[in-house]
């Protein structure tokens, strides 16, 4: 089982892909089995989120 949805307690978007600041924009790569919401922003120490689901709550709007 892989792909999409299937990682094990993920937020389901797979390998790769980054981990981006709401606050300032910066983009670090995701690291695999650490959740971007568990990494600080090198510029700002920000939580991190996701790419895939920033821009997807961003379509949202």
């Amino acid at each position: 089982m892989s792909g999409k949805g299937q990682g094990k307690g993920g937020g389901g978007f797979g390998l790769g892909g980054n981990c981006i600041c709401s606050s300032c924009g910066e983009k670090v790569s995701h690291q695999r089995g650490v959740s971007c919401i568990d990494m600080k922003c090198p510029a700002c120490g920000k939580r991190m989120i996701r790419e895939d689901l920033y821009n997807q709550k961003k379509g949202q709007k």
